[in-house]
């Protein structure tokens, strides 16, 4: 095979070419990650970035921090108070998400505190006018469909 290659002018055993000398020729590349970023309007690559698996450290100015701030008072949603459902043999729960669709109340809970993750009540079992009395006075919005086809949603 060598034979060959001394023949026909091509290049020795050690060598891949003219293309690869060149390529070799240049500095080693770094092993540090590039870090590219949208700033202005333009995509800039960002120096000093943290090793691998460690968190760049962020530095924030006053407009930003308060930016951040803002943004996540906005997105927060209230904590409302717990709706009391009160079912005709008198017993009541309290659930703070829920939706009523085709006749049922599907209430949202957590396992941890609530002892469900989802529960499916049946209006026929409730006490309407009771229900609908005890959250009045908790200054509490209850609200019921008006016809068959509404859904009506608390988050």
């Amino acid at each position: 095979m060598e034979a060959l290659r001394s023949l026909g002018g091509g290049p020795a055993a050690g060598s891949m070419g003219p293309a690869m000398d060149a390529v070799s020729a240049r500095e080693p590349s770094s092993s540090e990650p590039l870090m590219i970023e949208l700033q202005n309007g333009r995509y800039v690559r960002v120096k000093g970035s943290a090793a691998d698996g460690e968190a760049a450290p962020i530095s924030l100015s006053k407009d930003s921090s308060a930016e951040l701030s803002r943004v996540a008072a906005a997105t927060a949603s209230p904590i409302l108070p717990a709706a009391v459902l009160i079912f005709h043999d008198g017993h009541r729960i309290e659930v703070h998400d829920y939706s009523i669709a085709n006749g049922s109340l599907y209430a949202r809970g957590d396992f941890y505190t609530d002892g469900y993750w989802n529960k499916k009540i049946d209006l026929a079992n409730l006490d309407v006018a009771q229900t609908q009395q005890a959250n009045l006075d908790r200054n509490v919005k209850f609200v019921l469909p008006a016809s068959p086809n509404e859904v009506i949603t608390r988050p």
